[in-house]
Formats: structure tokens, sequence, C-alpha cells
């Protein structure tokens, strides 16, 4: 094997040691002598060590009320892109008409007008659920920073997620 080769296998290697993630960290991996009464631990959130059963419970705790906060929002966001699509047709029919506008048929310019209307109050509509939207998706956009903050990327020691799982019924 050259050096070239040999080089670019250690970069390979080492690229996906430390490849971003959750971490597990098992006693048998740590230290093989290690016993679960020898484990370290946690003292805070931001401390050194593995997280606690208790620090993955609050974490698959998190996950869930963003899975809900999730579900709450995904209505309105269905229901803004609906109504968005809507507006950008109504915007291209009123482009399309404006050019064929005669100046000198009343009709057809209070249709037009009729669809200007329409088409402004379809913008103010927009403007109500993209205030309501951005209100309901704030919890979700704290809590998934909080997530990514204190849960994703920690170590923890596998029989503990495990023993945490069972004790929830879910997992992150």
């Amino acid at each position: 094997m050259s050096t070239t080769q040999l080089l670019l296998a250690g970069v390979i290697s080492l690229a996906i040691i430390t490849a971003p993630g959750f971490h597990t960290a098992s006693a048998e991996g740590l230290n093989a002598d290690t016993k679960k009464s020898e484990r370290k631990y946690r003292k805070t959130k931001t401390g050194e060590g593995a997280m606690t059963q208790k620090m993955l419970e609050a974490c698959i705790k998190l996950k869930s009320e963003i899975d809900e906060e999730y579900e709450k929002i995904s209505a309105s966001k269905e229901e803004f892109d609906a109504l968005n699509n809507e507006i950008s047709d109504l915007a291209a029919s009123l482009k399309e008409n404006k050019e064929k506008l005669d100046n000198n048929d009343q009709k057809i310019i209070d249709e037009h007008n009729e669809q200007v209307d329409l088409y402004n109050k379809k913008l103010e509509e927009l403007k109500e659920i993209e205030t309501a939207y951005n209100k309901k998706s704030a919890p979700y956009q704290e809590k998934s920073a909080q997530l990514e903050k204190e849960c994703n990327g920690q170590p923890y020691y596998e029989d503990d997620y495990a023993a945490t799982v069972k004790k929830t019924g879910k997992s992150l």
C-alpha cells in the first residue's frame, strides 16, 4: 500500500470516527473493567460524563412535545400553502386579464376590479394566517433548539437508554 493510500485510509477512518450524531457509551466500550457503580455521570446538563437516565427521560419527553407542536403547526402550514397557491393563481389571472382589459367596456372593468378586491382580501387573510402560524411555530422552534443543545450528540450508556425507553414507551 502506497503512502498516499495509507494516508487516505487514515483520513477516511478519522472521518467515520468523528461523524456527528447521537453518541452511545457502553460500559464495555469505554473500559471492559468498568462496573455500573463506577460510571461517570454528569452533575449538570453542561457537565462532564454521560447523561443520566433522568436526563434521557427529559430528552425523550422534550422530543414528544416537539412532535405534538409539529402536529399543531402542520395543519396551519397546509392552510397557508393552499391560500398562497390560490393567491398565486389569482395574481396570474389578474396579470393576464389586465393585458386584455378594454377600457371602453365597463362590465369587463368591473369584473377586473372585483378580482383585484378578492386578491387584496386573500392577501389580508394570508397575512393573518402567517401571523398565527409564526405564533404557533415559536414553541416548536424553541423546543427544537433546546433538544439540539441539550440532547443531540450527548453521550449516554446504552443500557440506561434501553431502560428509559422501556419505562417511557418512547424513544428519541
